[in-house]
């Protein structure tokens, strides 16, 4: 029984760890990546070579170790860009919860 509250405390402060990384991440596309990047469902990208979100999360070869990576290194197009880890996490954990489900 113990053990069980246990597992289920440690459930319950992830997810609500993993909601605030997406919730800093939505605020941080919208202040970083929306002048290039649609950054949420059913918005056109304001640069049509910039892909949306949602796309990128859709695509197979897309998954956080890729993106997390992808944040790392400018993009062709902002080479100032460097974020630092915590933000690239939220940011990647934002662009995952538009993957879409199942």
């Amino acid at each position: 029984m113990l053990r069980s509250l246990a597992v289920a405390a440690t459930i319950a402060v992830t997810a609500g760890g993993a909601q605030a990384d997406t919730t800093k991440g939505e605020m941080l596309a919208a202040q970083i990546c929306a002048p290039c990047h649609a950054i949420s469902p059913g918005q056109r990208s304001p640069k049509s070579d910039a892909p949306p979100f949602a796309e990128i999360a859709a695509k197979a070869t897309y998954n956080i170790f890729t993106l997390r990576s992808f944040l790392r290194t400018p993009h062709w197009t902002s080479a100032n860009l460097s974020l630092r880890t915590e933000d690239n996490e939220a940011i990647t954990s934002y662009v995952m919860s538009l993957k879409p489900k199942p």
